[in-house]
């Protein structure tokens, strides 16, 4: 054919080149050591030059790609056929721009381009040899490029090579197909067309051409470019109870109820080493992605753990009790995001994980726990990751590279134990007599208004009516705020003013299983005489568990008004477990090793403060008295009976005294506005309906009720009482508090503990 038959294009053309990403786990991702301010990839910009050239700033974008070494990639390039018929390549092989071409290993392949074919796409492989273990000091006789940063003592070194074209081979012919203008301009103009160009002069002007009419410009190939970086390693994460590999694209489910703690089962740790077998793992980060109200948190790391061991000494395992605990009480906390996630990592280092002996690896265990008023709070619709994020060398001092292996858990909103009621029960104990005398104090009410109403009624006597509040009291109710500070007598009803109070917590289980209650700060409920440490709560039952609480203190020790609601959630939080059974209900050793459920259930929190909003006496339920008062009753000729009870005759006087005192919180002027009345009642053990006998059992001399003002001293009162029948009575004092703002309200405060009396006739003598 002569000289014009290498002027003959090649039927088949090059449309695009461009490097075949790989799989998530397999992709590496480049980072700025600690300590260096300049690039990790070498480029040095000293200031903007507007006038550079559009074409470089172009070429520039064009970011390589990292190739591990040792590691299989490929290049996905699209050809063109420009014949009417197949075109059948026997041969083609890809070939790079670099002077240590041996390193990198590109096999030819062989493929058929069907006609007038456009977009035929074909993957050529190649890989990139570790010389690490071929020098004996290490090097690497590749085309690097050497970039010494301002400021940097050490070079940083850059193993680039890009794509230049292709040999193939077709119609016995061999073409090189380059891949871009590169080649175009590489190439060097003979002597001929220089002086051709010489001899034409410049055109004194150019006819402009319409726009329709005008040409397109082809688009401009770009060259595939990649970095080699040392071998790195492979990270295989799988259960413990499977050798299986978990896949990118698993999700674990995980059911969590409001409060709940939920375990994930525990993962294996596994590292391949790579092809090279050198892919030695330096740092491992675990991190938490996708958590409401926080994108990430690094749940481990062991650069900071190494850290960690190295100022300080492992905790002892009351340390790591202390810690999981925290983590558990944690939640208790409003305003916090409705997950948080933990790793359990103990026996986990890069030690176990690159000894090569080893096939077990590491384990790590991760624990989730949801708030107890999680609910629909989560935004991405429960989506959360795991990120195994870790690298391994580093071609220079300046560049970390690191890969990344994710596991996804798929937040299930289930149901669990919770707190349906919360009843306060004003009796500190079940045999305290209390229902009474409630029920003897309104007869002495009745029948103490039925005087009043006698003399009322007596002619002479002018009926008045109660004098209009003054203006100082109208003003003095302004300023009273809603405050448990400031309501002192303003809230009706009947309490004791003891140091604790007695409620019926009724927990209703709603999980698929029995469940165990425990309280890690004491008991769960129950009395002195009968401590409940734990309760069992089948499937679907409800139960109503006594509970004593101390009473909540009105001033915090900041000197603040208490929150009372966080307080009570915090007295009454209590940690559930699912019992360990089998399928037939039976307790085994291999039902205990089966994940349980298990979690903390509560008040919730909203849900208490709307109750305390909209009913403002339940501060008198819970917070401590405003006066405390103490009843004793003695008298000549008694004795004691087995549990401590006087033992008299009837006919017996004794004497019943009652101490009042004010408590420390009450502001001076709150008390000074109320009024407080001291009543002694007297009521027979067992007479809960208050039934008349006829005749009274008991007969009071003294003054059975007293007013006592804020500024007495003496706030001590005496009266007598003797019994004409023979029973077993209990004798108490209550102080009536009365604001002289309010509208007719009075709170009754009972003495904590009252005394008995056994009225029994003398035995005669023998």
């Amino acid at each position: 054919y002569g000289s014009n038959a290498t002027s003959v294009p090649p039927p088949l053309q090059i449309i695009s080149a461009k490097a075949v990403k790989s799989e998530s786990h397999l992709l590496l991702e480049r980072s700025k050591a600690a300590g260096f301010s300049g690039r990790a990839t070498g480029v040095m910009a000293t200031f903007f030059n507007p006038f550079d050239n559009k074409k470089k700033q172009a070429e520039k974008k064009v970011q390589p790609t990292l190739v591990a070494e040792g590691e299989e990639r490929a290049v996905l390039i699209e050809f063109a056929n420009c014949l009417s018929v197949p075109l059948a390549i026997p041969s083609c092989q890809v070939e790079f721009k670099a002077s240590d071409s041996d390193r990198i290993k590109a096999p030819p392949l062989s493929f058929v381009v069907p006609a007038k074919a456009t977009n035929f796409a074909v993957h050529f492989p190649f890989f990139v040899l570790d010389t690490s273990t071929e020098d004996d000091g290490g090097k690497k006789s590749s085309s690097k490029t050497e970039v010494e940063d301002e400021g940097e003592e050490e070079a940083v070194v850059i193993d680039v090579f890009e794509v230049i074209g292709l040999r193939a081979t077709c119609l016995n012919r061999s073409f090189f197909i380059p891949i871009g203008s590169s080649e175009s301009q590489e190439k060097p103009k003979d002597d001929a067309t220089e002086s051709l160009e010489k001899q034409v002069p410049d055109a004194a002007s150019v006819y402009q051409k319409s726009n329709h009419n005008k040409p397109k410009k082809k688009e401009e190939q770009t060259r595939p470019a990649f970095e080699a970086v040392p071998s790195q390693p492979h990270l295989h994460v799988s259960f413990t109870t499977s050798q299986t590999p978990i896949e990118d694209g698993t999700t674990v489910p995980v059911h969590l109820s409001d409060g709940e703690i939920f375990t994930i089962p525990s993962f294996r740790l596994q590292n391949d080493f790579g092809p090279s077998g050198m892919g030695v793992m330096e740092r491992l980060q675990i991190v938490g992605v996708g958590l409401p109200g926080m994108p990430e948190e690094i749940l481990y790391d062991t650069d900071e753990m190494a850290a960690a061991q190295e100022e300080e000494e492992m905790t002892d395992s009351d340390d790591e009790e202390d810690e999981s605990t925290g983590f558990e009480e944690l939640m208790e906390a409003d305003g916090l995001p409705p997950l948080k996630m933990k790793a359990i990592c103990e026996g986990l280092s890069l030690t176990n994980i690159n000894d090569k002996s080893k096939a077990t690896g590491s384990t790590v265990m991760f624990q989730v726990a949801a708030t107890h008023d999680m609910g629909n709070q989560l935004a991405n619709g429960g989506n959360v990751r795991i990120r195994f994020r870790y690298r391994g060398r580093s071609p220079n001092p300046a560049t970390e590279i690191w890969r990344k292996r994710e596991v996804s858990l798929r937040i299930i909103r289930v149901k669990g134990p919770r707190i349906s009621s919360l009843t306060f029960r004003s009796d500190l104990s079940w045999g305290s007599s209390y229902s009474e005398l409630c029920q003897s104090l309104a007869k002495q009410k009745v029948q103490r208004e039925q005087v009043v109403t006698l003399e009322s009624a007596a002619p002479g006597n002018i009926e008045t009516t109660p004098a209009p509040a003054s203006e100082y009291a109208e003003e003095t109710e302004a300023k009273i705020e809603d405050s448990v500070l400031k309501r002192v007598g303003l809230d009706m009803g009947v309490h004791v003013s003891g140091n604790d109070v007695v409620v019926l917590m009724a927990v209703a289980n709603e999980t698929n299983s029995t469940i165990i209650l425990s309280n890690r700060k004491g008991l769960v409920g129950g009395f002195e005489g009968s401590p409940m440490p734990t309760v069992r709560v089948t499937s679907g039952v409800s139960v109503k568990i006594p509970v004593v609480i101390p009473r909540i203190e009105r001033i915090a020790d900041d000197d603040t008004v208490a929150d009372i609601a966080t307080e009570l959630v915090a007295r009454t939080a209590l940690q559930w477990e699912t019992e360990a059974m089998d399928e037939d209900g039976n307790k085994n050793e291999e039902a205990r090793n089966r994940q349980r459920r298990q979690g903390r259930v509560r008040i919730p929190s909203r849900c208490l403060r709307e109750i305390i909003a909209e009913h403002q006496s339940f501060a008198a339920r819970i917070c401590k008295p405003p006066v405390s008062i103490k009843v004793s009753v003695t008298g000549k000729n008694t004795g004691l009976g087995p549990e401590k009870q006087l033992v008299v005759s009837p006919g017996t006087p004794l004497d019943a005294h009652v101490e009042m005192e004010t408590a420390d919180w009450v502001p001076q002027e709150i008390m000074a506005n109320c009024a407080v009345t001291v009543e002694f009642c007297c009521a027979r053990k067992g007479d809960t309906m208050g039934r008349d006998h006829g005749a009274r059992p008991y007969i009071w001399c003294g003054q059975v009720m007293r007013k006592m003002g804020a500024k007495d001293t003496d706030k001590h009162h005496c009266a007598r009482i003797a019994f004409m029948e023979s029973g077993t009575f209990v004798v108490s004092a209550c102080a009536h508090v009365c604001n002289k703002n309010g509208t007719g309200t009075e709170e009754t405060w009972w003495a904590p503990q009252a005394e008995n009396v056994q009225v029994s006739l003398p035995t005669p003598s023998a």
